[in-house]
């Protein structure tokens, strides 16, 4: 008995395995989308693939760099990956929690062979739960009864699916209906579907809606409940039917694809250790194996293999760090340091080969001054640097002071004097000119007054001696006579 329970607690593990994901990857934010899908790396796509796809594209998230692109510009058929932009409208537009009824129109002009989950006329399913429908398990009737919700009817929502890629910069797409299904005149372009998967990457919600394995739609009006697969079979550890497996731990998300003449499409992303990939497969081989009379879908070994091959050859690296200063800038009026060192303000990583030598980075330094005035507060920008590997930018910097530098005030005082003195020279000119003139006119002043006094003195003097000539003059006049002289008469 005991060994029973035993036995029956190890099927019950391997069973849960089988349906559960066996990592908690998570689809990365995109904020800043990448639209320069020159690749970095131009490898042939035949030492990339076993089977080489129709089309494919690689975008390192962190750097925003187009890291390897295979026919992306072609015209492909995007089956189900149409969804994506069905999603990233109803986000745009819709509420979640809207309850939404299914009408009898949503349900027509579907293949019957399609991927649907079996919604019915009449039946009432948030609009949130609708999206699971069509990101996990593919369901096509549900983008109908979302583009009905958004736009009143699906044509109505294609034209919409049309003017929301133009927007976006697509210009190899064209939309026919909201859910995939073939039509010739329904096409897009891998670089145009990373355009419109960027756009939907920035909402949380399709982030965590595109990346569940499996999800319970809650029972409606008119149904139990349901339980939802994804399609996505990087997710799961489940066995495909030739024994093989195409679970990938670094995978997240997002959407699968497939119709006859669309071959197997997919849309996912991957990250090991700092390095985040968004990988697009279009027109995979769906290999039949006779001896098993099962299909082997390449679009996920072949997106296996790409990301590995990328992972093995490229890194992020930290090319210039903010822990060492590169530049010092003199200080005048310093109380001490003469210089003060200046280091970024900001790290600086680039996507790099593997044996990446830091020898080829090389720094284009521009300094705002060429000197500064202390006080210097540490963490004032003083200039920039230009990072180069092998003389391409891969990013610029602000420069700052790592330090403060204190100001001395007697240098200070002196420095201000001689600057005023040079700057306001014409003033103490004009000054000395003033003086000079003042003097001068000071000493014709004094010059007129002495010769005035002088004048006077003259006069004076003249005065005197006139006078006292009229004062002898006139005692001659009035001498008494000589009284000898007139008795010797």
């Amino acid at each position: 008995m005991k060994r029973k329970s035993i036995a029956l607690a190890l099927l019950l593990v391997l069973l849960w395995s089988v349906v559960l994901p066996a990592a908690a990857a998570k689809i990365p934010a995109v904020e800043t989308p990448v639209t320069d899908f020159t690749p970095l790396d131009t490898t042939p796509a035949a030492e990339v693939f076993t089977t080489i796809p129709g089309s494919a594209l690689l975008i390192e998230l962190n750097s925003g760099t187009t890291l390897y692109a295979h026919n992306a510009a072609e015209r492909r058929f995007p089956a189900s990956l149409t969804k994506i932009m069905t999603a990233l409208l109803a986000l745009e537009h819709g509420n979640l929690d809207d309850e939404v009824t299914v009408s009898e129109t949503a349900l027509q002009n579907l293949h019957e062979d399609g991927s649907t989950v079996g919604l019915m006329a009449g039946e009432i399913i948030s609009l949130r739960d609708l999206l699971y429908c069509i990101m996990v398990a593919s369901a096509n009737e549900a983008c109908n009864v979302i583009a009905e919700y958004v736009a009143g009817s699906v044509d109505a929502f294609v034209t919409m699916m049309n003017q929301k890629a133009q927007e976006l910069g697509c210009t190899g797409t064209h939309f026919m209906n909201p859910h995939g299904l073939h039509d010739e005149e329904h096409y897009t372009t891998a670089q145009d579907l990373a355009l419109i998967v960027q756009a939907a990457m920035a909402y949380p919600e399709f982030r965590e809606i595109a990346n569940m394995p499996t999800y319970t739609v809650p029972a409606t009006n008119l149904s139990e409940e349901r339980d939802l697969y994804t399609t996505n079979k990087l997710l799961t550890s489940s066995y495909n039917a030739s024994g093989g497996n195409y679970y990938y731990s670094k995978a997240a998300g997002i959407k699968t694809g497939f119709t006859t003449p669309a071959q197997r499409c997919l849309i996912s992303t991957a990250t090991n250790d700092n390095l985040q990939f968004l990988g697009i497969i279009l027109y995979a081989d769906n290999a039949f194996i006779e001896e098993q009379g099962t299909y082997d879908f390449r679009n996920f070994p072949e997106f296996i293999n790409m990301c590995e091959y990328f992972f093995e050859r490229y890194k992020m690296a930290t090319v210039l760090t903010t822990l060492y200063p590169v530049a010092e800038l003199p200080v005048n009026q310093s109380a001490g340091a003469q210089t003060v060192a200046l280091a970024p303000t900001a790290e600086i990583q680039s996507l790099v080969p593997a044996d990446f030598d830091n020898d080829s980075v090389t720094l284009d330094i521009q300094l705002d001054y060429e000197s500064v005035d202390a006080p210097v507060e540490a963490g004032t920008v003083l200039g920039s640097a230009s990072v180069k590997i092998d003389g391409k930018e891969v990013g610029r910097v602000d420069l700052a002071a790592i330090t403060s530098v204190v100001r001395s005030e007697v240098t200070h005082r002196a420095e201000e004097t001689r600057e005023y003195v040079e700057d306001n020279w014409w003033k103490w000119l004009v000054g000395i000119l003033l003086l000079i003139v003042v003097v001068i006119l000071a000493c014709f002043m004094l010059m007129q007054l002495y010769r005035r006094r002088e004048r006077k003195r003259k006069v004076a003097a003249r005065r005197r001696a006139l006078e006292l000539r009229q004062r002898r003059e006139q005692l001659e006049e009035h001498t008494a006579p000589d009284w000898d002289d007139v008795w010797k008469e």
